[in-house]
């Protein structure tokens, strides 16, 4: 019994974080496009819920002005909740903006 109600949960977990990778995806292929819009709409839902792809491409849009008003601020704001979330380069893009800054 117990083992069913495990396996039941990992499964509803797994779906949880499908769908927010899921609108990671989207915003990928959105700004790579250039529909800088659609990107930024898709990076915030998945960055809201905690992705930290999402979030780290977030700052990258926000450093660059990429379909938002640059700034450095925001940028630096979206590459520590990465690098908190565990994002491999976020630490390395944060350093480099504070050198820029």
């Amino acid at each position: 019994m117990f083992i069913r109600f495990l396996i039941i949960c990992m499964m509803f977990l797994s779906t949880l974080t499908s769908s927010v990778f899921a609108d990671n995806s989207k915003g990928e292929e959105a700004y790579q496009a250039g529909n800088y819009d659609v990107a930024l709409v898709e990076f915030t839902k998945a960055a809201d819920e905690g992705d930290m792809n999402a979030q780290f491409n977030l700052g990258v849009m926000y450093e660059h002005g990429h379909g938002v008003d640059q700034s450095d601020l925001k940028a630096a704001e979206w590459y520590q909740l990465a690098a908190d979330n565990g994002h491999p380069e976020a630490p390395m893009a944060l350093q480099l903006l504070y050198e820029y800054f």
